[in-house]
């Protein structure tokens, strides 16, 4: 038995169809650890956000002061109108504002290890829970995590 044209280019064009729509969901489908992933979620260990303690005590304490309150010469780091005015951006801006800005005496000069190691420990300061895994130092990542202002 044969199948006729149009029979044949139905098939066809079904299982072209069916093989486009799996693909493209599966390539689509975003890795569920990391969606809706916020600051709240565990997004840094103790650990890293530790080594972000040492960091801050050498890089941030001149301007923002030791427990990074505030300072003369920069603006605090901790408190509820910091997470406010970040409220909506991405852990990736905010990894990308102090990594080209910070130290104001040497910009740039942290390293992406460094300023995420930083950045844990702001979140921590802020009383952001800590996870299992290391925040991590590539935007792809970090541009993934939003920043909102409460649980």
């Amino acid at each position: 038995m044969t199948l006729g044209h149009h029979t044949t280019t139905a098939i066809v064009l079904s299982a072209m169809i069916y093989a486009a729509s799996v693909s493209a969901s599966l390539s689509a489908a975003p890795d569920q650890s990391s969606a809706n992933r916020t600051i709240w979620s565990g997004v840094f260990n103790a650990e890293q956000a530790k080594r972000g303690e040492a960091s801050a005590g050498r890089n941030c304490a001149k301007c923002h002061s030791a427990d990074l309150a505030g300072g003369q010469d920069g603006p605090a780091l901790v408190g509820g109108d910091v997470l406010k005015a970040w409220d909506g951006m991405t852990v990736g801006e905010l990894f990308d504002r102090v990594r080209t800005t910070m130290p104001a005496d040497a910009p740039r000069s942290l390293s992406p290890q460094e300023t995420a190691d930083l950045v844990a420990f702001v979140l921590s300061l802020n009383k952001c829970p800590t996870g299992e895994k290391e925040l991590p130092s590539e935007m792809d990542a970090l541009g993934q995590i939003r920043i909102t202002s409460q649980p």
